[in-house]
């Protein structure tokens, strides 16, 4: 139960513009709740305060919340409830110990436990990022779903030899458009592992500042749905359900989709996304994918990756396009790890790539969530990995795991590789065959050395937009 709202304060008392100098008026709100070793986290922005009074809600997000609080004097009392099937709720009471915070704590009593809560109601100098707050030229964008065929790749060989196209599955996007305007450049943006629902989702409050500073430079956006169609709502606890590759495939599609688009001009399109969509971001300026399905004069212009997966996705002769690209890694992410980006990023240099890479010190996976770092008990990693395979699992140029790693594959997992790659041949001239053998393979690789745990979250949402902007709005131009 995660869960973030975020609008600004009006008329709030206690307001000091020494500490928030752009925005007066912005406070927020961070929850711990804790019961024995389960842990939940909340954040949320503070508004719309008349008479020291506030409202929040109700909205549906799972289940439908709704948020009332008071301030008397130096004191704050927060009422959270819910409903899904059952009901909730949960009192936070506390006390300004300056005129720019107050401390707060409450119980949740559920089957007989009581759940500790503790947290903080804090002035932020940053803007609200949600649909309730008004956002100039995000409320006047014009938007389009956009329904397309693309093709569920398994593995990257089968979108190497060009196999891929026996599989179509239909995906959508929503494309999202200033309001005047053609010719204009695009950014298509990738979800991670966590669905379609981020685009959404209410702890990721950065996204609407995002997009509204590219639609105010006459940037557009593409955000594509890469689950939906192949049945998924999510892989973060199972990344065998949808194919590693497919959100680049996807992407590379959907290029020559806004290229028909009489209001967007294909050769200034940009790509983004974290975790899955990072890596699918670092995939799609490759040219051994992006030549086959868009040929050679054609290419993303601009590649911003966060938090991609460079162990698991990587080439041992990387071809970049000429695409400027920037990595936005975690020092801390132990969910996809820096140092493995940092080492493939020298490797695309050395291959004349136009690459670039930053690693934020502290910051860890997921850092541009507004919830503060918390342990994800069910995201699937394979660190344990690194022990007999360091360098990851390198591709060859044909796309699948480097015959190199045949004698360490072939005594780790007690198979031979080269068994499983004339499979995933002979799997790709058949519709569907070849991601059912990826789930297959995925499976088998996590018994060995899959696990489930990593650190998520950090609140970085507003020096990831600060990244993010200006790099697409160069690159773009």
């Amino acid at each position: 139960m995660k869960k973030l709202l975020g609008i600004v304060v009006l008329g709030l008392v206690c307001c000091n513009a020494l500490i928030a100098e752009e925005y007066p008026n912005s406070w927020k709100l961070d929850i711990q709740c804790k019961q024995d070793t389960y842990t939940w986290y909340e954040s949320f922005f503070i508004a719309n305060v008349e008479n020291n009074e506030f409202t929040i809600g109700p909205f549906k997000w799972g289940s439908t919340f709704l948020f009332k609080g008071k301030i008397e004097n130096k004191n704050i009392k927060i009422i959270e409830t819910w409903k899904n099937g059952k009901k909730g709720k949960i009192n936070y009471t506390g006390e300004f110990i300056n005129s720019n915070e107050a401390i707060l704590e409450g119980t949740y009593k559920k089957d007989n436990n009581d759940w500790k809560c503790e947290g903080r109601f804090f002035k932020v100098d940053r803007p609200p990022h949600l649909d309730l707050s008004p956002f100039k030229y995000l409320s006047e964008a014009t938007e389009e779903i956009i329904k397309f065929t693309s093709y569920n790749p398994g593995v990257p060989l089968t979108i190497i030899n060009g196999s891929y196209v026996n599989s179509p599955v239909e995906v959508s996007g929503k494309l999202i458009l200033p309001k005047e305007g053609d010719n204009l450049p695009v950014v298509v943006v990738v979800h991670s592992s966590g669905g379609p629902s981020e685009f959404t989702v209410i702890t990721q409050s950065w996204r609407n500042d995002f997009r509204n500073q590219l639609l105010k430079n006459n940037i557009g956006i593409f955000e594509i749905d890469n689950f939906t169609g192949r049945g998924a709502k999510e892989t973060a606890t199972n990344q065998g359900r949808v194919s590693i590759n497919a959100g680049e495939l996807d992407a590379l599609v959907a290029y020559k989709i806004l290229d028909k688009h009489p209001r967007v001009n294909a050769k200034k399109l940009g790509i983004t996304g974290q975790s899955r969509g990072g890596t699918a971001s670092n995939m799609v300026v490759e040219k051994k994918f992006s030549d086959v399905v868009l040929g050679e004069e054609n290419y993303y212009l601009a590649s911003l990756p966060m938090a991609a997966d460079c162990y698991n996705i990587g080439f041992e002769n990387p071809t970049p396009t000429p695409a400027k690209i920037l990595f936005l890694m975690g020092g801390a992410d132990d969910y996809t790890l820096a140092k493995y980006c940092v080492k493939y990023v020298e490797k695309m240099k050395k291959a004349g790539g136009d690459v670039e890479i930053i690693v934020k010190e502290g910051w860890h996976h997921n850092f541009y969530t507004d919830t503060p770092a918390a342990k994800c008990k069910g995201c699937v990693q394979f660190n344990k990995c690194q022990v007999h395979f360091p360098d990851g699992w390198i591709l060859d140029d044909e796309g699948f795991i480097s015959k190199s790693l045949q004698e360490p594959f072939s005594k780790f997992f007690k198979t031979d590789l080269e068994k499983w790659r004339k499979k995933f041949k002979k799997a790709s001239s058949k519709p569907q065959a070849s991601n059912k053998l990826y789930r297959k393979l995925y499976v088998k690789m996590y018994k060995k050395c899959g696990e489930k745990g990593t650190t998520i979250g950090g609140d970085h949402g507003k020096e990831t937009v600060n990244i993010a902007v200006p790099f697409f709005v160069n690159a773009l131009k």
